[in-house]
């Protein structure tokens, strides 16, 4: 899922009247952070009813990748959606999961040691999403390696299908192959790689669209997540 440059060029047009919000002087309510705007309930509803009329009959929604609390006032960090009806279930179905624990996961690694969820209770873990093996780049081994090696942060990687044991080698965490059943029961066959960071208690509390990258614009707001944002890039 991609923030689309034209959705937001339309969003902007709504807010540009509204300055931007510091999070230290936030009044107590609803915000939504959009790349690196922070509107008002009001205005992002305002907003989005007009984007759902321009790209009618398709679905004009959005989706949170994350959640805090700032002052009491909870600000979301999402990105917006254009979409078909059928899309949310098939393709969305993990954001359903935000704040709630990951559902648990039990595979064997090419050693025929079993990996559980449970394992890495304790710390925040990275948790990456692939279709296929293929998609697994040696980029983000590299820099998944090099949040694991800090010795604060683990790393684990599902593949709905079946991997290959060059990929299992670079690793410094566990690259869990054949998982697809998992992902239909639970949130979905990702058509491109997601990563999931998920708390001390299994917990998924933010959701990379994309493999962290410097010259992204869409940027976490909790300070654990960007400590892990600023590893990974």
């Amino acid at each position: 899922m991609q923030l689309r440059s034209q959705i937001m060029k339309i969003f902007e047009y709504f807010v540009l009247t509204l300055a931007l919000l510091s999070l230290q002087n936030i009044v107590a309510q609803k915000y939504f952070k959009i790349a690196n705007d922070v509107v008002d309930e009001n205005t992002f509803k305002k907003g989005l009813a007009l984007m759902a009329q321009e790209y009618d009959p398709q679905v004009v929604t959005y989706k949170t990748f994350e959640r805090v609390m700032a002052q009491d006032s909870i600000i979301e960090n999402i990105a917006i959606v254009v979409m078909d009806e059928d899309d949310d279930d098939r393709v969305y179905r993990v954001f359903d999961f935000l704040d709630r624990p990951l559902p648990d996961f039990n595979f064997a690694d090419d050693r025929g040691i079993s990996v559980y969820k449970q394992d890495f209770s304790g710390k925040y873990t990275v948790v990456g999403l692939y279709k296929d093996p293929v998609q697994v780049r040696n980029s983000h081994i590299k820099s998944m390696n090099k949040l694991v090696e800090t010795g604060s942060y683990n790393a684990v990687a599902l593949i709905a299908k079946n991997g290959e044991k060059g990929i299992t080698k670079k690793a410094d965490f566990p690259v869990l192959n054949e998982c697809i059943d998992w992902y239909i029961d639970n949130i979905s066959i990702p058509e491109s790689p997601k990563f999931l960071v998920i708390d001390e208690q299994g917990k998924l509390r933010y959701i990379f669209q994309d493999f962290p990258d410097k010259r992204s614009s869409t940027t976490p707001i909790d300070s654990v997540h960007v400590k892990i944002f600023d590893i990974l890039k």
